[in-house]
């Protein structure tokens, strides 16, 4: 990414998180009553619109789905990171590059054809209008040529995860096989050229052993580690799941783990309603810390909702819920907005890498 185009990406995020500081009723105000406080606005680390308009079929004007333009107003969206999705199955012999290259072809029309998106990389954020941002899930195909990453970095990618179901050349999985490695010798050469280049790795998808492979190199540049939709697994015993020490870690490093709405991930059954989410934030809060979740949905990723989040219009009653059971409207917003952002904006310090953290 060009001087310029960092400037405009972390003003981007800068205007964006200033839209939130609206003024709004007092503390003295009762939480929740007849609608009195404003819209908590939403920063969505994780929305799969990109896989069923590229893979599915979907009308890239989003008439349907989780995600329809509607529902995202409804949601009070602000923000959207739509992820280059790379299919393990995208090919015969697995994705390659150049499906990357076609599916950020995808997103670009997908915003060209909703009005209520601002283009990539615009500079400011606008009244009424969605912030878009890119991230790549499954990033095994740039084993080819781990240099290509500069490229999609340099056009707006800002979290990129090297695995998704599967093993790749980069890491294991942690849906994969039982496997005796974490982070190949060329996936940490990788995430170390990620984490130079000013993006951020996502751990949503990474075995346990590739997380702790991962937390040294995260440390020696200074990045916080991610986790995009990944819940707690203390709470929902899933591999796709956090461990409450790496919840920790994440914490300790000023990361973010995005709350996901995926019913298994969310109770580790077919079917959760809204106090199953809030007893995921709950756990995720006492464990991470308020300031370290946030809004990782899944939406349109085959996922299985929640009774009462059955889409992207849904989430006032998750933010009602949450300022009804006590949780400070300022904590409410970190987690449904400012936490991203600030993940959003992350840059590498000035001078390179910083020394290892003891």
């Amino acid at each position: 990414m060009s001087a310029g185009g960092r400037v405009r990406a972390l003003l981007a995020v800068t205007c964006a998180a200033g839209a939130l500081g609206a003024p709004r009723p007092t503390r003295g105000d009762p939480p929740g009553d007849g609608g009195r406080e404003l819209p908590v606005q939403v920063v969505d680390l994780h929305v799969d619109v990109p896989w069923q308009v590229h893979f599915k079929g979907r009308d890239a004007r989003l008439a349907e789905g989780h995600a329809r333009r509607e529902a995202l107003a409804a949601g009070h969206y602000l923000g959207i990171v739509l992820p280059i999705y790379l299919p393990d199955r995208a090919r015969a012999g697995g994705p390659q590059i150049e499906d990357a290259e076609a599916i950020l072809g995808t997103i670009e029309a997908i915003v060209a054809a909703n009005p209520v998106f601002l283009p990539l990389g615009a500079g400011r954020a606008e009244p009424g209008k969605i912030s878009t941002f890119l991230s790549i899930e499954g990033a095994g195909a740039f084993a080819a040529d781990i240099a290509q990453i500069d490229r999609f970095i340099a056009r707006g990618v800002r979290l990129i995860s090297p695995n998704h179901a599967k093993h790749t050349r980069l890491s294991s999985s942690a849906t994969g096989a039982p496997a005796a490695f974490g982070l190949t010798e060329l996936g940490k050469r990788f995430c170390e050229r990620v984490y130079a280049q000013g993006a951020l790795i996502d751990v949503s998808h990474l075995s346990d052993a590739a997380f702790a492979d991962l937390v040294p190199i995260a440390a020696a540049h200074g990045a916080p580690i991610v986790a995009t939709h990944s819940n707690a697994r203390a709470v929902a015993d899933r591999p796709r799941n956090l461990t409450d020490e790496q919840l920790r870690i994440i914490g300790r490093t000023g990361g973010v783990a995005g709350l996901n709405f995926h019913a298994p991930f969310v109770n580790g059954t077919p079917r959760a309603d809204l106090d199953d989410v809030v007893a995921q934030v709950d756990h995720l809060v006492r464990v991470a810390g308020v300031d370290h979740v946030a809004i990782g949905s899944d939406f349109d990723g085959g996922i299985i909702p929640p009774e009462g989040l059955e889409d992207a219009s849904a989430l006032p009653a998750l933010a009602a819920r949450l300022r009804r059971r006590g949780m400070a409207r300022e904590d409410v917003e970190k987690i449904f907005s400012r936490n991203a952002l600030r993940i959003l904006g992350w840059r590498p310090a000035a001078g390179g890498a910083a020394p290892p953290q003891r």
